[in-house]
């Protein structure tokens, strides 16, 4: 591509004017090439609406003989009248004395230059300018330059049908990741990658527009706020990927402080132009080698293919005395090399992401099975049964009724262990109603009150199978009943900054117990593992009046 860019983008000779001069006001002695115009306005620019003038002086070398066919490529917030050495040699739009009588000409214009009028020497072009339209833009503004009439217009076309081939690349990688975000899994690492392409892709889009539609100079205010945008947002969605790839420590506490001080920016300095998209991208770019050193510091994969990446990126914009940037000499070029640079290497980084979703896919197919055998073996065991059986042949003896009871309790808990046998999440409603058929069943065994509370539980929530229910047998394992012959299970659900948490306490006297993590405790693990990968934590253990078992997730599930 970059081979494409240079030898499409290749330097062509311009002459540029070296004095820009501008008078408020209206009098056509002022395209006369000896008017002295040395009281004029040297910056050349002006707040007014209206009519004003503008006088250029340029000199041409031998050089310009070379130049087949002169013309001038006229960049002009307004309508204007083009005098060249005082002979009128055309204009853009209709220049009007009110905003009824003008007619709005193009922002990018161009005029043939006769041969007649190009000899060695000095030489003055004259505008006479009307700018009654554009209300957005604080400064008037009109350049110019002198080169081939013909090559000028093929050469941007060319380019600008190199970098939209570059903006589809962006924008088919900007469609797949969406549409992967959207039907694979919700992971937001894809929708923020695929925001970055769309906002890469319409960057771009908007900064070759101007070449293949020559739209009314009043509309140029509009694009530059445009861009401005989107230059923002590439500036928050960048280190936000990275961050997010990365898993960043406090990101949203750092995240939230720069995309503050990115708004305040934009309100109080300004995003539009471009002196502050060049600021905004070189705080971007910072911002993005500090997350990826952090990164590196914690040997997460891929930082180095960043550390990389972001070098290049330095030499094409930052070091114009080195590398590509000599052969370039483009800012938009090298800006858009850059971008491609930076796609390139977070897509290595999705890739990467990718690959070691499907191989941890793969293998939660084999465990799941596993875990499903494990769940039904594990609750259908035979001292379970015998036990369970035993205990039945008991209260038939003593009270036949509460035999049926326990039988329909039992029968209840298989039902309800059959229902999600053969699932990965279940909806905590499920769950729910699993403890509370256990609980039932063992209280006919355990001759105990056991007691089930539950609070700020979304019914709807998923969580994998047994978990719960792994962590109520747990509880009847460590904890005795009170006095009363009471066992309470309090489960309880809190959103917290960074990830939410489910809580079940059993409030009992506490038994001795191995203090080794058995059988249980490790199902549970295998479960979580299977579901939310590294995005979960476990805290169990006893506490003064029981035992408490708190599972922390991340926010994002």
């Amino acid at each position: 591509m970059a081979g494409m860019l240079c030898t499409s983008c290749e330097r062509r000779f311009q002459i540029y004017p070296y004095k820009r001069v501008l008078q408020v006001g209206d009098d056509v002695a002022w395209a006369q090439p000896g008017y002295d115009d040395s009281g004029w306005n040297k910056l050349g620019s002006t707040t007014h609406q209206g009519v004003f003038w503008v006088r250029f002086e340029l000199v041409f070398t031998d050089y310009i003989d070379s130049i087949d066919v002169k013309g001038l490529q006229q960049i002009s917030l307004g309508s204007y009248e083009a005098y060249w050495d005082g002979i009128f040699i055309g204009g853009n739009g209709m220049v009007g004395e009110r905003l009824e009588e003008e007619v709005p000409g193009s922002f990018i214009s161009t005029l043939p230059l006769p041969d007649s009028l190009c000899t060695r020497g000095k030489h003055v072009l004259a505008l006479r300018v009307s700018r009654w339209q554009d209300e957005q833009m604080a400064y008037s503004w009109n350049t110019f330059y002198v080169e081939d009439y013909n090559s000028s217009n093929e050469a941007n076309m060319r380019l600008t049908a190199i970098m939209y081939m570059l903006g589809g690349g962006y924008l088919l990688s900007a469609v797949y990741y969406l549409l992967l975000f959207a039907t694979g899994g919700r992971q937001i690492g894809r929708l923020v990658f695929g925001l970055c392409c769309l906002s890469f892709f319409t960057l771009i889009v908007l900064e070759y527009f101007k070449f293949f539609y020559h739209y009314p100079y009043y509309a140029h205010a509009y694009r530059l706020t445009a861009i401005g945008l989107v230059n923002l947002s590439i500036a928050f969605l960048v280190p936000l990927f990275l961050s997010i790839h990365f898993r960043i420590p406090f990101r949203r506490f750092f995240l939230s402080i720069y995309a503050t001080f990115l708004i305040l920016y934009a309100v109080f300095v300004g995003y539009a132009g471009d002196t502050d998209g060049q600021r905004i991208s070189l705080l971007m770019l910072i911002l993005s080698i500090v997350i990826t050193l952090v990164a590196l510091v914690k040997k997460r994969k891929g930082s180095i293919v960043m550390i990389v990446a972001f070098t290049i990126i330095a030499g094409l914009n930052y070091f114009p005395n080195y590398g590509f940037n000599q052969l370039l000499f483009d800012y938009d070029i090298n800006l858009f090399l850059s971008f491609t640079v930076l796609v390139l290497a977070m897509l290595y980084l999705m890739v990467q992401r990718n690959r070691e979703i499907q191989v941890a896919y793969e293998a939660s197919l084999l465990r799941s099975a596993r875990l499903q055998n494990e769940l039904l073996r594990k609750n259908i065991q035979p001292h379970f049964i015998m036990n369970t059986l035993t205990a039945i042949m008991e209260w038939v003896e003593i009270s036949p009724k509460k035999s049926i009871e326990f039988i329909e309790a039992l029968a209840g808990e298989f039902e309800a262990l059959n229902d999600i046998a053969d699932l990965t999440l279940v909806p905590v409603a499920k769950e729910i109603t699993l403890c509370k058929r256990h609980l039932e069943t063992m209280s006919f065994r355990k001759e105990t009150d056991f007691v089930w509370r539950d609070h700020g539980i979304d019914p709807e929530a998923m969580v994998p199978p047994a978990v719960l229910l792994t962590l109520v047998e747990n509880g009847i394992t460590h904890n005795a009943p009170d006095k009363e012959g009471k066992l309470f299970f309090d489960l309880e659900y809190r959103q917290e900054v960074e990830s939410q948490c489910y809580i079940l306490k059993v409030t009992g006297a506490n038994r001795t117990v191995n203090p080794e993590e058995g059988t249980g405790l490790k199902y549970v693990r295998s479960r979580l593992d299977e579901s939310f990968g590294d995005a979960w934590s476990m805290e169990s253990g006893p506490v003064d009046d029981g035992w408490e078992t708190k599972i922390y997730l991340d926010a994002r599930f």
